[in-house]
């Protein structure tokens, strides 16, 4: 039977290929109503451009303490679907941005575990960001669906990125103008493309977010454009960026943040087991989510390698002190790389 379906499978991706090959390709530009213009000069866009914004589909779904369970689905396009939501300007607002292939909204999602533990520790707003039709172009489980989303699909979602980015700061811009709302109050939690959505997104917006945290963000494509602005998320993108490392496959090992924490090394997390990359690359979502509880206190250690650390060269916190990896990550600490341990098994928090 897998022998078939392989057969099958590789028989489907020439079609795939040209179809998907065929989107945009050549084009120099494209622009879309409200969103403006996409280019593809920079290298790390070459020849390649976001789909619409119908073919993305991007959904953001509010949650308040008012409606923890119950979401309210917002529009930047339509002023009438946020003024009469439970969003008020005078709180906190958290986006939670899902990365490739990820589904935010079903029942045994890790984002809506995050969102619950958000809202058990503060009156925010909380908005989920869909874009799974941007995120996942082949819709399909098992071996083909990996066939051809690995990596025809990712390519094309590396650019659907720069597009849902936009989305996300003129849904932030509506917010300022419609109740009060300000960029310094709003923090993004994005993993794996969905760091890059909050970075492209910090990119758009007149002004200044007041945090980026980026889940291990995706480093294919990404990682050899670090030092090329306009790429990928980066310390410039939000008042203060904190990136979490937990995989050296499918994450940006290269610290791109104020503040970049590298459990266990930032390559194998030793809760997730030999070569299993998406699970070290989802752990970062784990960490997070984990590090919204206050009792969790994961100091984090300055120090430029994991080999220094675990040879006892980085125990001390310095002038400024140590920060904490997480929600409770302290930007007047001091920047640039920090390294810590974490349990095997839950809690990780250590």
């Amino acid at each position: 039977m897998m022998v078939l379906c392989f057969d099958m499978c590789l028989k489907m991706l020439p079609l795939a290929t040209v179809l998907l090959w065929t989107t945009n390709v050549g084009a120099k530009s494209v622009c879309y109503s409200g969103l403006g213009c996409f280019d593809d000069n920079l290298r790390c866009n070459s020849r390649r451009l976001p789909q619409s914004p119908s073919d993305i589909n991007t959904k953001f779904y509010l949650y308040t303490r008012e409606n923890r369970q119950t979401y309210q689905v917002i529009d930047w396009t339509n002023d009438a679907s946020i003024v009469n939501s439970k969003f008020r300007g005078s709180r906190e607002t958290k986006f939670i941005i899902h990365g490739f292939r990820d589904r935010i909204m079903t029942p045994d999602s890790d984002f809506l575990d995050m969102k619950d533990s958000f809202l058990s520790i503060g009156n925010f707003n909380v908005i989920l960001v869909s874009w799974k039709d941007g995120a996942d172009l082949f819709d399909l489980n098992g071996l083909l669906g990996h066939l051809l989303n690995l990596p025809i699909g990712y390519l094309q979602a590396r650019q659907n990125a720069r597009l849902v980015g936009r989305q996300v700061g003129e849904l932030s811009r509506k917010l300022q103008q419609l109740t009060g709302a300000s960029l310094s109050s709003m923090h993004l939690i994005g993993h794996s493309l969905g760091a890059h959505v909050a970075g492209f997104a910090g990119e758009h917006v007149s002004g200044k977010y007041g945090r980026i945290t980026g889940l291990d963000p995706a480093g294919p494509g990404y990682q050899p454009y670090t030092s090329t602005a306009g790429c990928l998320l980066e310390k410039s993108d939000a008042i203060f960026v904190d990136i979490i490392h937990t995989d050296g496959i499918l994450g940006n090992e290269n610290a791109v943040g104020h503040q970049d924490f590298y459990p266990s090394g930032g390559k194998n997390q030793i809760s997730c087991s030999f070569l299993d990359f998406i699970c070290d690359h989802m752990r970062a979502v784990d960490f997070f989510t984990e590090s919204l509880d206050p009792n969790c206190k994961w100091n984090a250690y300055p120090c430029s390698s994991w080999t220094f650390f675990k040879l006892g060269f980085c125990k001390r916190c310095g002038k400024k002190g140590c920060s904490r990896m997480g929600y409770y990550a302290d930007r007047s600490k001091s920047t640039g790389k920090f390294m810590l341990e974490t349990n095997k098994d839950k809690p990780y928090c250590k």
